[in-house]
């Protein structure tokens, strides 16, 4: 099993049935050719969950050892997209050996040095460490703030770290209808704000946010020490665009996101759905206040109480 990723190939070096990533990078980072977006300039998902599904069909772990190799032609790549292109095939399969064609042509037998690499980091290491990571990072009076998920090859999760300055926080007081999230507080103490209470934290601590009773989190480095917290999302879907509830108690708003959805209304307006229930054949308008007024609808009769 390997993956052979030749780089700038010329039109004779392009095998029948290779995964043509030189095209898709056009399509879906056209600004950033053999590049990775960073962090906030742009999405790195789409071209990975669709790297994701090229390489499914062609590799895998239980396919047996027989499997031929499988060929990606990519554009001229950065060291960052290169590292990208890499760790990502590295999670199909055991070698993973690259081209540097640079429109020469060379025998596509020679496959030279196994680049496989460990879906592995260390989230203390300064960006630095990988040359990806360098892209993935911001870096401001704040500290650092980093996301792994693009070359831990994760789909389904986001995972980043972040600092947390005396007397700070990093985000609103939130919760999430379709994210569940893990916290691991890296370095320092403080406070988390859990419902209604408050709760201290130190080194160590893991944090659960499961879905379901959308419960509201926040972090407070309110005891003397900047806090570094990791931070782990995990989404229905890929590509995180699962259909989001996100709910602000602080700011008295509930944020929809997600395909289709892109808006607030306030938290007020929230009520029970037993009267919508209840009433459910019936005619009727729900008012901004909760109330309710009759209404002509087609095939229900009008409502009365």
């Amino acid at each position: 099993m390997s993956v052979v990723i030749i780089e700038d190939p010329p039109k004779d070096m392009r095998p029948e049935g290779a995964i043509r990533a030189d095209v898709a990078w056009k399509l879906f980072l056209p600004d950033f050719m053999g590049d990775i977006p960073a962090l906030g300039k742009g999405r790195i998902e789409p071209i990975r969950h669709w790297l994701w599904g090229e390489l499914s069909r062609k590799q895998g772990f239980m396919r047996g050892e027989e499997v031929p190799p499988a060929y990606l032609l990519a554009p001229p790549l950065t060291p960052e997209g290169r590292e990208f292109l890499i760790r990502t095939c590295s999670l199909w399969t055991n070698k993973v050996h690259l081209i540097q064609a640079m429109g020469k042509n060379v025998d596509l037998e020679v496959r030279g040095e196994n680049f496989w690499t460990p879906p592995v980091v260390n989230v203390n290491a300064t960006p630095r460490a990988h040359s990806a990571l360098s892209k993935l990072t911001n870096e401001d009076e704040d500290g650092l703030d980093t996301q792994f998920s693009p070359i831990l090859g994760a789909g389904k999760s986001y995972v980043r770290a972040y600092t947390i300055q005396q007397h700070g926080t990093y985000s609103r007081f939130h919760s999430h209808s379709a994210r569940e999230e893990l916290y691991l507080v890296l370095k320092g103490k403080g406070t988390i704000r859990i419902g209604e209470h408050r709760v201290s934290i130190n080194e160590g601590d893991l944090i659960a946010k499961p879905t379901g009773p959308d419960i509201s989190t926040q972090f407070l480095a309110d005891r003397g020490e900047t806090m570094r917290i990791l931070d782990i999302e995990i989404w229905p879907e890929d590509e995180r665009i699962s259909k989001d509830a996100v709910l602000y108690p602080d700011h008295e708003e509930l944020d929809l996101f997600g395909q289709g959805w892109y808006f607030t209304v306030p938290s007020v307006t929230i009520s029970d759905a037993l009267d919508a229930m209840t009433h459910y054949d019936t005619g009727y308008r729900r008012k901004a206040d909760g109330g309710w007024e009759p209404k002509d609808i087609p095939g229900q009769k009008k409502r009365e109480k």
